[in-house]
């Protein structure tokens, strides 16, 4: 039985469709190119257009953030959240150096790779695991999502494309400095009995503030295990960071207490 006129009509419609969409697809694929191959190595765009193609992310869009090292994303997910997109550099010949202590001696990754590549996706995946199980232990961090070689998808701290602010951006009153405070303990206390983990560089800069205000920890790349020769040392740095930018802020903080309170609650 042969196809009626508005089966054919139906079927050129969805051919025009099918043909807009990919026409849609490949400028906007072109105009990440262009972004992106300024900042990005091929094999990083590879892994970034493996993401895209598997529907795990939808869209890629504006810098949220830059550093030497790194640049975060404004990014949608397959589900159409909006998402953090991670990316480390792969040309910083200092990385490294600078982060071997951090690696040596954690338990979940024996094997350190020389090649700087390489070494580079291990620090990408060990970020993705502190970050798995901070928020496995009920730490306020972003949702992970997913991670390929020098690149993680995480939730995105925000709304509509703009960034909730860093503590450190951002006047308090007093009674709001309090809540803060006390989240911060809360947090680095979930972290540390049920994750077994230390931050590693809590600072003012590490610390999202949402409305409420809400506090969200970032950035776990420095991260490490209860049993790593740098935990304590880490966990009482961290604490001198934040008491000093709290006093400075007008809200008087005491260090021994927090670091009791951290361990043993």
């Amino acid at each position: 039985m042969g196809m009626g006129v508005d089966d054919v009509e139906d079927r050129l419609r969805l051919r025009e469709f099918r043909k807009e969409r990919a026409q849609r697809y490949l400028e906007k694929r072109s105009e990440l190119d262009e972004s992106l191959e300024e900042v990005f190595d091929q094999r990083t765009l590879l892994a970034l257009y493996e993401l895209l193609n598997t529907g795990k992310l939808r869209e890629v869009m504006g810098v949220i953030s830059a550093g030497k090292e790194s640049r975060v994303y404004h990014g949608v997910a397959g589900d159409g959240s909006e998402t953090a997109v991670k990316i480390y550099l792969t040309s910083s010949a200092e990385f490294r150096r600078n982060r071997l202590q951090y690696v040596v001696d954690d338990p979940r990754f024996k094997s350190i790779p020389r090649d700087f590549r390489k070494f580079v996706y291990l620090w990408a995946k060990r970020e993705f695991a502190n970050l798995v199980d901070a928020y496995n232990a009920g730490v306020s961090v972003p949702k992970p999502i997913v991670q390929r070689e020098n690149i993680l998808v995480m939730q995105f701290l925000g709304e509509n494309g703009v960034r909730y602010p860093l503590l450190v951006e951002e006047k308090f009153e007093s009674d709001e400095l309090k809540m803060i405070w006390e989240q911060l303990l809360e947090n680095a206390a979930k972290m540390y009995r049920k994750a077994a983990l230390v931050h590693g560089d809590l600072s003012e800069y590490n610390v999202v503030v949402g409305r409420g205000p809400a506090v969200y920890i970032i950035d776990f790349a420095q991260a490490v295990k209860l049993g790593h020769p740098l935990a304590e040392t880490l966990l009482l740095k961290g604490f001198e960071t934040l008491a000093k930018f709290f006093n400075k802020r007008g809200f008087s903080v005491n260090i021994e207490e927090a670091v009791r309170m951290v361990k043993a609650g």
